[in-house]
């Protein structure tokens, strides 16, 4: 981690923990001397259904999780107060005991880095006391929840806290990895707003369920949202079941032939770098990842006599090599929640000039997306070893690249690739040998 990267990080853990001490001891001991029996239900309820939340995360993306606590957190906010709010979330950190993704482990205090506990601690303290100095600047009244009333503030608090909670990790991406701000932003605030739609309405119903005077109605509110995520947590364990069976076809596909072993993980990583640095919506780029980690699978029903050659191909075998885009479409058209890949699976042997297959298209007639999967496997093609020739170096790539665009590759994509093979963007995983330099050209 750079200097500067760390330095960021403390001085955003100091000045938050602070914050988070201040609003603590501001709420309790100066705004709060006397609490009613109803008051101190509704703190008690709220928070242990905010840890309940935040212990219970539901694992959609290597990159995406949904925290539902949200929803205890906006029912504190407008009953209690955001102070409320900053107080819960801040004391209760320690508590949190999070499932790993693979259910066989937890994530908890004592085996999480204190830099980064104290980083996104601070980072939730920061937002949301911002977001509450807001809130009461607008008007916002703690217990006050009648509609249209609590609408203004209860948007503009939902916006500034998501909205600093983003501005400040996009801030550390941009100084840990150089990734452009503005779209690490977008992407982080796009892909909250679904969640956040929901968990609002939720929020503000839990709310006015809390204020009634029993606690039952809001406990049973309770019992079918956590129903309701047990239910999509199985749809998602299903879907994660069929991704890692079909890349498991994918793995022993390529680990028939030595040379072509581990190509599918490369093409993906060498996609996203590429998409990453051409600024495609985070969307887009995971799209890719998946297509490019699937992009031979219908090398499954080409024979293994020909998939592994060591000589030139004749026309009798290029021709049925040839058939396995559409092989892969077949596969893939047969399964759920893989049509958005289909495209780009097809069409990455497709040339910009119409000379490829399977279908002889060109030009704006395939996606940019599949541009850059064909120059990301064409690139491992070209630095891996066959049993014909030595892999080439990425300086060698680039001038094919070059020497390629707007005829094999797609002209803004080779260019953008072979910059960065130049660069070293494009430089292999540390586990695997870099190819040597091609002997006799």
């Amino acid at each position: 981690m750079q200097p500067v990267t760390k330095r960021y990080m403390a001085l955003l853990s100091i000045v938050g923990i602070g914050v988070g001490i201040y609003v603590v001891w501001s709420w309790l001991f100066r705004q709060r001397q006397n609490w009613s029996p109803h008051e101190l239900g509704v703190l008690v309820v709220l928070t242990v259904l905010c840890i309940l939340c935040r212990c219970l995360p539901l694992y959609v993306r290597d990159d995406c999780t949904i925290d539902m606590s949200f929803i205890s957190i906006l029912a504190v906010v407008l009953l209690l107060g955001p102070e409320a709010a900053v107080a819960i979330i801040f004391l209760t950190t320690p508590l949190e005991v999070i499932p790993t993704e693979d259910g066989k482990g937890f994530y908890h205090i004592f085996n999480t880095a204190p830099s980064k506990l104290l980083f996104n601690t601070a980072n939730l303290n920061l937002s949301m006391a911002a977001a509450g100095v807001v809130y009461h600047a607008v008007g916002g009244v703690p217990g006050t929840i009648t509609f249209p009333a609590v609408l203004a503030p209860g948007i503009l608090y939902i916006v500034c806290a998501v909205g600093l909670n983003a501005v400040f990790v996009a801030f550390l991406y941009y100084l840990a990895y150089r990734a452009a701000f503005f779209v690490t932003f977008g992407q982080m605030a796009i892909g909250m707003v679904p969640s956040l739609l929901c968990s609002a309405t939720l929020g503000y119903f839990l709310a006015m369920l809390r204020s009634m005077p029993t606690v039952w109605p809001a406990i049973l509110f309770v019992l079918p949202l956590l129903m309701t995520r047990f239910s999509f947590r199985l749809y998602l364990s299903a879907q994660k079941q069929q991704y890692n069976i079909i890349r498991a076809f994918a793995t022993a596909l390529e680990a028939k032939d030595t040379y072509t072993e581990g190509h599918s993980s490369r093409v993906s990583l060498y996609s996203v770098r590429i998409a990453q640095k051409m600024g495609l919506s985070g969307a887009r780029v995971r799209r890719l990842e998946t297509a490019a980690i699937f992009h031979d699978i219908g090398k499954i029903g080409v024979p293994d006599s020909i998939l592994q050659k060591p000589g030139i191909l004749t026309p009798e075998e290029r021709s049925v090599i040839r058939g396995h885009p559409e092989q892969g479409v077949h596969i893939l058209e047969s399964l759920d929640g893989y049509q958005d890949i289909i495209p780009l699976v097809l069409h990455h042997h497709e040339f910009y000039d119409g000379r490829g297959y399977p279908g002889g298209t060109s030009g704006d007639e395939i996606p940019l997306d599949a541009y850059i999967l064909s120059a990301a496997d064409a690139y491992d093609a070209i630095t891996s070893d066959r049993p014909y020739r030595a892999g080439r170096t990425p300086a060698a790539a680039a001038a094919i690249l070059r020497e390629e665009a707007g005829k094999q590759f797609h002209p803004q994509v080779a260019l953008v690739v072979a910059e960065m093979a130049e660069s070293g963007e494009l430089s292999r995983p540390e586990s695997e040998p870099s190819a040597a330099p091609a002997k006799g050209g």
